[in-house]
């Protein structure tokens, strides 16, 4: 299956001169999502899924599908003219905007301190922390960190951390595994001599002026074997 990737202006712009491209993911179908793979959660793989209209018509069903980063092609835009979507699966909104944010977190994903990385690193070497936190990580639609001061610091400093949390809007059910799951964050940061206050929140309860103050915490991003020299352009980047 393929998702259109292109900016729906780009692909109506009928100059192929200038925009004679439209770019496509590679969706595959799976048996089951991952909950740390959901909503934008990590930058290289996205679980999602698409409503399905069955022969009934009337009823519906959800095909999940998995997407990775780096399967995408292109086509020229007089293919595409060719094609018609399929009528019978629809990405809903919600899954629509979680795909954009992913495309382009690729991209735009913030740069956090060196110093803050390598500290995570070397207090989870082998990762069974971070795999503890996948685990409970299911319900948390985005994790995300305010770090004093951010930026690099010495040996005897050490950083303040804000960890938050955030629930789908409306969200009223039973947040315990969000907030055991925003803990093991936590821990993690604390194992790496941080000081971290934590909390958990809906994002219609959350004002643009505070999620400014954050960056998005893709902590899947730290997964790279102890013996196993850092590549460059992860040294800023989680």
């Amino acid at each position: 299956m393929l998702l259109v990737a292109s900016q729906s202006c780009d692909i109506a712009n009928n100059n192929v001169d200038t925009d004679p491209y439209i770019e496509l993911s590679v969706a595959r179908k799976i048996e089951e999502s991952k909950g740390h793979l959901t909503y934008n959660k990590n930058p290289r793989i996205l679980h999602t899924y698409v409503t399905c209209r069955t022969s009934d018509g009337d009823v519906f069903s959800e095909e999940i599908l998995e997407l990775k980063a780096f399967e995408r092609i292109v086509i020229q835009k007089e293919v595409l003219a060719e094609l018609q979507p399929d009528p019978d699966r629809v990405l809903e909104d919600r899954q629509l905007k979680s795909y954009v944010a992913w495309l382009a977190a690729r991209y735009s994903r913030p740069a956090l301190p060196t110093t803050f990385n390598n500290l995570i690193r070397d207090a989870d070497p082998k990762g069974k922390l971070r795999n503890k936190v996948k685990k409970g990580n299911e319900q948390l639609v985005g994790i995300y960190v305010e770090i004093i001061p951010d930026a690099e610091i010495k040996d005897d400093e050490s950083y303040n951390v804000n960890l938050l949390g955030l629930l789908p809007a409306g969200f009223v059910g039973d947040s315990s595994k969000a907030e055991n799951a925003i803990n093991a964050y936590a821990d993690v940061l604390r194992s790496a001599g941080m000081e971290v206050t934590v909390a958990t929140h809906t994002e219609d309860k959350i004002s643009l002026a505070m999620i400014k103050r954050f960056k998005r915490f893709y902590y899947d991003d730290l997964s790279l074997k102890e013996e196993t020299p850092l590549p460059p352009e992860t040294q800023n980047i989680l």
